[in-house]
């Protein structure tokens, strides 16, 4: 059974991995796209959205007494 956790902990790692590093590819663009209002709404709703998403990915391992790997978010 402990193998069973440990692949939804790595799972849940390697997600909130992803989602640390497609906030930092969002941020570049978000600030620096101005003559295009409409692409920059969007991408600064993709960029909220990716922060609640990763939120929720640290709240679940949390709460299954995991850690996120420093070494997968190092940016």
């Amino acid at each position: 059974m402990t193998d069973i956790k440990d692949r939804v902990d790595q799972w849940l790692r390697d997600a909130h991995a992803m989602e640390e590093q497609a906030e930092t590819m969002l941020n570049g663009p978000a600030m620096r796209i101005e003559n295009y209002p409409s692409l920059k709404a969007r991408i600064e709703q993709h960029l909220e959205e990716t922060k609640r998403q990763r939120a929720r990915l640290e709240s679940c391992i949390e709460r299954r007494g995991a850690s996120s790997s420093g070494i997968k978010d190092m940016r």
